[in-house]
């Protein structure tokens, strides 16, 4: 899991594989900058192009490889398009506010189409249009969901967002009624585009112009562990695993969930979604993106096949929280995001890639980008709660934080504010949040299985470790041949008991949401900082055997 968070490999390696992804070295000195970021996703590569252009140094570092973690696992949707509804984000924020939610989501995908033409870089990048539908069955009474278009386009009249609707619309095969188009969305290739941007850090091009070939430095197999912010002035020192120290300026958070304890982190709830890549012969889907509101949430766009001749349908949804699914139920949302497509697009052949990735859902619809919350920090800054548009809030977060380090006013600096209050229409939402993040401490008290031997091979379960291990919960990992290596299954981070994640091979905490390497325990994702404490040797040899 050091060049992707998870078993599954993702549809993108298909045209761009791992061998393309920029090579970094490990940091091995102290060093001191403007900007420090931690994280080597979307957010953190736009943070630190953003800077550079502005005329900051910055030196970012990665635990892993750079595109590790969700971004190289994105179904690859540009949109200002949001699921969460115009009519929510005005009722939740005011008309201003949902017109800068607007405006600030269609600057951040037009922007990667402005780099990609100006710097020439062939990533698919196209617009096109945004079609929403909403699927309600007709024969299932205990469905309460009402087709939510009509008060959709309500609020895109008051906003003045360009839009078309159409009552007695048709998509596919499957579904005939009221369609809502948004204009001038985006799609591209996450992956190309980011390696491709960046080919000068592997020192095999140089993107940006040669007076700011000084300005950025990048290290992988660098992970973070504290860092400490001497006040408004005299900026902040970053510490890492290996003992070298970053001091910068500013220091910027775009780990995906920050590493921390509490303030944002407890404003916020983690879910898995799934995407499936199906073959289909070249054209015979409209080049679009396809949001079927209804439930689940199923979204559909295409990418480039190695094969001339096809194209691939790139199908996602099925979300659900992290850490609370059943075994069987992980290979289940494939299947019925399988038998959706094929019901809708009967000309699809095979599925060739099923992957699955990870959802920050914010309390109130909207990203956390700015100074860091609760901390009482004036230098860090944080980037988290993608709700599903990672890819534009990462964006949208290479021009906010650098205008906020730089002292330039930004109109969008108040609606993302991770310190903004929450709105009384959202509360009663934390409150169920905050209960069924706690009621998942109650797996102290059970145990997936009561014999090893129960549990297959390539293949985890949590058991009690007994008296030896004075009761406490233990991840046991079978391999192949039957060898067994085991961790403790409590998260580092709060406590929270880990669960078996039977599609990606790792472990899950239903808590806050982080994520470790099945085989090894290695943190995959935050906000915990490390992995998972080795209880034998095999699994101490399994944590020795590996980077990252």
């Amino acid at each position: 899991m050091n060049r992707t968070s998870g078993y599954k490999q993702p549809v993108w390696i298909s045209t761009e594989p791992y061998s393309n992804r920029p090579d970094f070295p490990k940091l091995s000195r102290d060093v001191q900058v403007d900007v420090v970021i931690v994280g080597g996703g979307i957010a953190g590569i736009s943070v630190a192009y953003e800077c550079v252009q502005k005329g900051l140094s910055v030196a970012l570092i990665e635990a892993r490889e750079a595109l590790s973690g969700e971004t190289g696992r994105t179904s690859g949707h540009l949109a200002s398009s949001l699921d969460d509804h115009y009519y929510e984000l005005i009722n939740t924020f005011g008309e201003q506010g949902a017109k800068y939610a607007y405006e600030s989501h269609q600057w951040a995908l037009e922007r990667v189409g402005t780099i990609s033409m100006n710097e020439g870089i062939d990533c698919e990048y196209r617009n096109l249009p945004g079609i929403m539908m909403v699927e309600v069955p007709d024969t299932d009474p205990t469905y309460n969901k009402k087709n939510n278009l009509p008060d959709e386009v309500d609020a895109l009249k008051r906003l003045g967002i360009p839009h078309k609707f159409y009552p007695n619309g048709s998509i596919g095969k499957a579904y005939t009624g009221a369609v809502l188009e948004y204009e001038q969305q985006g799609v591209f290739h996450p992956t190309k585009y980011f390696c491709k941007r960046f080919e000068f850090w592997n020192r095999r091009a140089n993107v940006l112009k040669e007076k700011h070939a000084d300005k950025f430095q990048a290290y992988t197999h660098t992970r973070y562990v504290s860092h400490k912010d001497h006040g408004s002035s005299a900026g902040v020192t970053v510490s890492t695993e290996g003992g070298q120290t970053l001091q910068g300026k500013h220091m910027v958070m775009t780990t995906n969930v920050p590493l921390q304890k509490v303030a944002v982190v407890v404003k916020e709830a983690y879910y898995r979604t799934y995407c499936i890549a199906m073959r289909a012969p070249k054209g015979a889907f409209p080049d679009q993106l396809l949001y079927d509101n209804g439930d689940p949430y199923i979204y559909v766009r295409k990418t480039a096949h190695p094969d001339p001749n096809f194209e691939y349908l790139v199908i996602g949804g099925e979300d659900h929280k992290v850490g609370q699914e059943t075994q069987e139920g992980y290979g289940k949302h494939y299947q019925r995001l399988e038998a959706w497509t094929r019901e809708h697009y009967p000309f699809v052949e095979e599925t060739e890639f099923r992957w699955s990735g990870q959802i920050v859902e914010p309390n109130d619809y909207m990203a956390f980008i700015g100074k860091n919350a609760g901390m009482s920090e004036n230098n860090v800054y944080i980037c988290t709660g993608d709700s599903g548009n990672g890819l534009t809030h990462g964006v949208i977060a290479g021009r906010l934080l650098t205008d906020l380090m730089i002292g330039v006013e930004n109109p969008w600096a108040s609606l993302y504010s991770p310190s903004r209050k929450p709105k009384p229409r959202t509360i009663p939402e934390d409150i169920r949040e905050n209960v069924d993040q706690n009621l998942q401490y109650m797996r102290f008290l059970k145990t997936d299985v009561s014999d090893i031997e129960s549990i297959p091979r390539c293949s985890g379960a949590v058991m009690h470790g007994g008296l030896k291990k004075l009761g406490k919960p233990v991840a046991v990992y079978k391999d192949g041949d039957g060898k067994v290596s085991t961790f403790s299954a409590i998260c580092p981070h709060m406590k929270g008991v880990v669960a078996w994640n039977a599609s990606e091979m790792s472990w899950d905490c239903p808590i806050h949401g982080s994520r470790f390497d099945g085989l090894t325990g290695k943190c995959v994702m935050g906000p915990a900082i490390r992995g998972l404490h080795a209880e034998d040797e095999a699994g101490e040899e399994a944590q020795k055997g590996t980077s990252g």
